[in-house]
């Protein structure tokens, strides 16, 4: 990734509800598209819009990439955020966020950016092969 991301849009991806489950599914365990579209319950084509921003933001990236099937593959997702917060202040959003690979860190104002809150309603539980599920925020209305 050659330039950083817009403050707006880290802020609008960190709130997003569909990202905030792709970051956290994918914090202990690499992922496929599928795998994470099932599991948080995401439309497939929006899983892959979320994995494409998140990717292109550099919070998230391809850990691995296996053969399933006769020259078929699928990409693995991790995820490389180590840790952010979203502050208001004086008017002014703060966003801070750090990701593993350290040459994303960054610490910027937001002056009149418009956050968008998705919420998906009511969430069930995970497969039985996930351990805990993992936190997400939400908004209220």
């Amino acid at each position: 990734m050659n330039e950083h991301p817009s403050e707006v849009k880290i802020s609008r991806l960190l709130a997003d509800n569909y990202s905030q489950k792709i970051l956290s599914y994918t914090f202990r365990k690499a992922m496929s598209a599928q795998r994470l579209s099932k599991m948080c319950r995401i439309p497939i084509a929006a899983c892959y819009r979320r994995i494409h921003d998140l990717e292109k933001a550099g919070l998230i990236f391809i850990s691995d990439e296996r053969e399933i099937r006769k020259g078929r593959k699928v990409k693995l997702y991790r995820c490389g955020l180590k840790s952010a917060t979203l502050r208001f202040s004086n008017g002014k959003f703060k966003v801070e966020y750090d990701t593993s690979n350290g040459s994303s860190s960054m610490e910027s104002m937001v002056n009149g950016g418009n956050i968008s809150y998705e919420d998906s309603g009511g969430s069930g539980s995970g497969p039985e092969d996930v351990e805990e599920k993992p936190h997400v925020l939400h908004q209220s209305s």
